[in-house]
């Protein structure tokens, strides 16, 4: 069970032990490569060239975030001025998230952050063309992925999501964030969202999670390896070609860091 292409995101470089990672990853005869998430192109160079001299690591790409105060991620629902900052990222490799803005909630932050998914579905988002423009105009040369949630197109439209042939597409599929009641529900529609997306790209990225907390600080996460290693082969059994593992900080983080990458070796 080999899948195409296995990639990493890194959303928080700092917390990451790049050493153990390099060691870990050729250890196991592996080379990880990571879209690195920054606030700027200059940050991403930075990181690039800190992570040279690591043969087991490779930053291939950013990942562009903005501000938390303003959104965090970018969508229809970010100011114009945070959307220009994209410009910056010319002729970089880029992974951009289209989702809802980060909102800060002391408690059950997830839960929330869905509540605002439905409760903003009919709000205008009024940069939407805007960023549509952006992507297609100022950063026509680069090498661009997508990423969103695995919703019905016609809302994440409302965000910004949008198709063009060029580009690459990935979808989350966090089954961590679940209650272990629901996830077999979650699976049922998983597969069927699957078999949509790949109709539409063979190439559809499909990323798998949670290893570590995201940005809300309060996400599930899996228990142990044995919970990636089912999700990477349920995506491998519905016909997937292309996985992004979240995160690849959260390998570092865990005391049983190798059995997460021998979890992750069986499928590339």
């Amino acid at each position: 069970m080999k899948f195409n292409e296995v990639l990493y995101w890194c959303e928080f470089p700092l917390r990451a032990d790049w050493k153990k990672l390099n060691s870990l990853f050729l250890s196991n005869g592996m080379k990880a490569k990571c879209y690195i998430c920054v606030e700027s192109a200059e940050e991403f160079r930075d990181w690039k060239n800190k992570l040279r001299h690591f043969r087991g690591i490779e930053a291939i790409g950013a990942w562009p975030s903005i501000p938390l105060d303003k959104g965090y991620w970018f969508s229809g629902f970010v100011d114009r001025k945070e959307i220009d900052k994209l410009e910056q990222y010319k002729w970089m490799k880029l992974k951009i998230d289209i989702e809802p803005p980060f909102r800060y909630f002391r408690m059950l932050t997830v839960v929330n952050a869905l509540l605002w998914v439905m409760l903003h579905t009919l709000k205008p988002a009024k940069t939407k063309a805007y960023l549509k423009e952006k992507i297609e105009g100022a950063l026509k040369n680069n090498d661009i992925m997508l990423s969103t949630f695995p919703l019905p197109e016609f809302i994440l439209r409302r965000y910004g999501f949008f198709r063009n042939p060029r580009f690459n597409y990935n979808f989350m599929f966090y089954s961590s964030m679940m209650h272990p009641l629901l996830r077999p529900i979650y699976r049922l529609y998983y597969r069927l969202f699957i078999r949509a997306q790949l109709k539409k790209s063979k190439a559809s990225y499909f990323a798998v999670g949670l290893i570590s907390k995201g940005i809300f600080n309060s996400e599930p996460q899996y228990k142990n390896p044995k919970q990636l290693e089912s999700d990477l082969r349920f995506l491998f059994k519905n016909r997937v070609k292309n996985i992004v593992v979240y995160s690849i900080e959260g390998i570092s983080q865990r005391k049983d860091s190798e059995e997460w990458v021998k979890a992750i070796k069986e499928f590339c």
